[in-house]
């Protein structure tokens, strides 16, 4: 029995051993998943901050874009009221020279028209002071034919007159002389 009391003595001392061997196990392992969480508490803690640090540049970064676009929109619309303005001008400028043009080219046709008219005009006195010389020299013709129609009518009486009296000598002068 001793041997069985022996063997129960180190049946507990493995037991005890076990059991001590087991305590101490669970003791590391606790310890262990204490140091497991206490590390994943401080890795999340380093991603919360590196997180937060990512969001901070982000928005920073984001600012900046935003303040960037606002002011290269900016940028770009006084660059289009600048070409708007420069076009405004040239615009002008071009009315400005059309208007000279179109008051230019109205002043030419009205000159033209002008000495077109003072050229009918002159053609049309010239033409008036021909057809007046024409109808003095016709009239004038008309005149000295009229005249040398008269003065050979005249003539025509005259000769006429002179036959008649001619005639009526002869005739007188053979009454006056016998008969022969």
């Amino acid at each position: 029995m001793r041997d069985r009391e022996e063997q129960s003595v180190k049946e507990a001392k493995r037991m005890e051993k076990r059991t001590a061997e087991e305590a101490g196990q669970l003791a590391k392992e606790q310890a262990r998943k204490k140091v497991d969480v206490a590390r994943e508490q401080e890795i999340e803690k380093v991603q919360s901050v590196k997180e937060a640090k990512r969001m901070e540049k982000r928005t920073t970064e984001e600012a900046g874009q935003l303040t960037k676009e606002q002011a290269r929109k900016k940028v770009d619309v006084a660059r289009e009221q600048e070409i708007e303005k420069v076009q405004s001008v040239k615009e002008a400028k071009r009315m400005e020279k059309r208007t000279a043009e179109e008051a230019g080219q109205l002043a030419k046709e009205q000159a033209r028209e002008k000495v077109d008219v003072a050229r009918e005009q002159a053609i049309e006195k010239v033409q008036s002071v021909k057809e007046a010389k024409r109808m003095e020299k016709r009239t004038a013709e008309e005149a000295g034919q009229l005249a040398k129609e008269q003065a050979r009518e005249k003539a025509d009486v005259t000769r006429e007159q002179a036959i008649a009296e001619a005639q009526k000598a002869r005739t007188l002068k053979a009454k006056k002389q016998p008969p022969e």
